[in-house]
């Protein structure tokens, strides 16, 4: 991390470079927006060229792909980029975040019901498999997976089909799959946490993208890409952004939600025009602020201490859902807790007041 800023001060003067020579989609996507772009993936860092030529050369293939990376790194944009350097570029791109949907309602959501097939079913729906019928499935946090859902994804790609919930019948699918997660599913196959078969199946190209700690060199680049994107900028907010003392101190920074707390601390910056630098992450041993220290000695101690330890409790999950952008898989591992666990946890305290039916607003990737 010494020598982050002076890369970053470096590539801000450097200029793109010759744009590629290449024939497929993939290459016109990215001849498109010059040498430090790939579809709305953006770096000029040597992580990221290598991330951009492994996904130029797979995205015009049927290859199944496996994106692995931190909260933050951009799964979902790079899953549309390989999308759209393909020849199914046309047809849907579709999005599932396997963490944000319960287990129960998982199974239809990508599979599809028949009418009756469970309380509620009150007509067939396709899956979303069948609904991608042509393009891009792209499943989000498929660690997430449980474990009786995945000899059926395995199905789908080893026989390109699908059978929906409530009946036998298999119906053919043709869809290209591209999957992330933001652990190591190796570590998860080793766990017996997922099935071997299936990572093997997924992983026929596996990518890694880098935290943005370990890509400084592209700070120039996405700060300048981000503030332009808030819209109108004036030309003194965008000298500020552009200083190399700026830049300097966002290099120091560690950036542990990645590019999602860059683009949040810029908007940040442009809206109170306060360029301090971001407040320095401690990573786990960060502090939550605790109850009120003063005890009502007026209750009985058990009642005093569940008091207590309710307000705790509440303050810690306020906490943890702003520290992982209201991500409750993610809050939720962080926490060390099971997801349903957690979730009672945000009902029993009112900060959820009902159970999630699908991909929620406020737990997207």
């Amino acid at each position: 991390m010494g020598n982050g800023h002076q890369e970053a001060r470096a590539a801000f003067s450097a200029g793109s470079g010759p744009v590629r020579s290449d024939s497929t989609d993939s290459g016109r996507i990215r001849a498109a927006g010059g040498e430090d772009r790939f579809g709305r993936m953006l770096g000029r860092s040597t992580a990221m060229q290598v991330v951009f030529d492994v996904l130029g050369k797979a995205a015009p293939s049927d290859a199944t792909i496996l994106l692995e990376g931190e909260t933050g790194t951009g799964k979902e944009v790079s899953a549309e980029a390989i999308h759209l350097g393909s020849p199914r570029k046309d047809k849907p791109f579709l999005v599932v975040d396997c963490g944000a949907i319960p287990p129960a309602l998982l199974e239809s959501e990508l599979f599809g019901h028949e009418r009756g097939a469970f309380t509620g079913a009150v007509s067939a729906r396709q899956g979303v498999f069948e609904a991608a019928g042509g393009g891009t499935v792209f499943l989000d946090e498929i660690g997430e997976l449980s474990i009786d859902l995945q000899p059926k994804l395995l199905r789908v790609l080893e026989r390109r089909e699908v059978r929906r919930v409530g009946t036998n019948n298999h119906v053919p699918v043709n869809v290209r799959l591209v999957a992330a997660t933001n652990r190591s599913l190796r570590d998860q196959v080793a766990a017996q946490k997922f099935r071997s078969d299936l990572y093997y199946r997924l992983a026929v190209v596996e990518v890694k993208l880098p935290p943005l700690r370990e890509r400084l060199s592209d700070l120039p680049l996405l700060v300048d890409h981000v503030v332009r994107g808030f819209g109108a900028v004036d030309a003194t907010t965008l000298a500020r952004v552009r200083a190399p003392e700026f830049l300097e101190a966002l290099g120091r920074h560690s950036w542990p939600g990645n590019i999602r707390e860059l683009r949040n601390y810029l908007e940040r910056c442009v809206a109170l025009r306060d360029f301090s630098p971001p407040r320095a992450s401690t990573g786990s041993m960060q502090a939550v602020s605790g109850p009120e220290s003063a005890v009502n000695i007026g209750q009985p101690l058990r009642e005093a201490r569940e008091a207590w330890v309710s307000a705790f409790e509440r303050r810690y999950l306020e906490e943890l859902l702003r520290q992982h952008e209201n991500r409750v898989s993610a809050a939720a591992r962080a926490a060390g807790v099971d997801r349903i666990y957690f979730y009672r946890l945000l009902w029993k305290h009112g900060l959820r007041t009902r159970e999630p039916s699908g991909r929620e607003p406020d737990d997207l990737a």
